[in-house]
C-alpha cells in the first residue's frame, strides 16, 4: 500500500451524500466483517479484506486495492494484534506485533494505552491507524503489569509505559 491516502471516488461519495443506499461493508468490534448485516464465511475474503484496509485523509476506513476504494464501517478498530514477538531483553529489547492484515511490524511503545473495558491498544503503519490488541497477544504484553499507588504501567526497553491512571 502506499503512503498516500486513498481517496473515495467521486460517484460513491455523490450516493453517500445523496442518501442514496450502498453496501454495507462492516467491521465489529472483534473485527469480524459482515455484509448488510450478513456475516462474511469465505476466510479468503475475509483475508483479502483485511490486508486492503486503509483510511483516507480525513479519516474514512476504506478498502483499498489498486484503483478500488470503498468505504467501510469499523465498530472499534479496522485491525487487529493476533500475535506479539519479543526479541533481546531490557534497553535492547524488540517488540514486534503481527497485524490481522497479516503484517509484523515494530511496535512503537509509546502509542500503547488501555481502555476500560475494551483492553489494549497502539497505533499501527507509521501511527495512520489503531489497532486492538486480541486477548493473547494482549496477555503477553499484560505480564508485564505493575502498578504503583496512582499508575498501573508496563515496562518496555527498560522505560515505564503508563496505561491508566488510578
Amino acid at each position: 500500500m502506499s503512503e498516500d491516502y486513498p481517496e473515495i471516488p467521486e460517484y460513491i461519495k455523490q450516493l453517500m451524500e445523496s442518501g442514496e443506499k450502498i453496501d454495507q461493508i462492516h467491521i465489529d468490534r472483534e473485527g469480524n466483517w459482515f455484509h448488510e448485516g450478513e456475516p462474511f464465511i469465505n476466510q479468503r475474503i475475509i483475508d483479502f479484506f483485511n490486508r486492503s484496509i486503509d483510511v483516507t485523509a480525513d479519516g474514512q476506513y476504506v478498502i483499498h486495492y489498486d484503483d478500488f476504494v470503498y468505504p467501510i464501517e469499523v465498530e472499534d478498530t479496522p485491525l487487529f494484534v493476533t500475535g506479539v514477538r519479543i526479541e533481546g531483553f531490557s534497553f535492547f529489547e524488540k517488540i514486534f506485533v503481527t497485524l490481522s492484515s497479516g503484517e509484523e511490524e515494530e511496535l512503537d511503545e509509546a502509542t500503547l494505552h488501555y481502555k476500560q473495558p475494551e483492553g489494549l491498544y497502539c497505533r499501527v503503519r507509521n501511527g495512520r491507524m489503531p489497532a486492538k490488541f486480541k486477548r493473547s497477544p494482549s496477555f503477553q504484553l499484560l505480564e508485564r503489569l505493575q502498578e504503583t499507588d496512582d499508575t498501573y504501567y508496563l515496562t518496555i526497553k527498560g522505560n515505564k509505559i503508563v496505561l491508566e491512571e488510578k
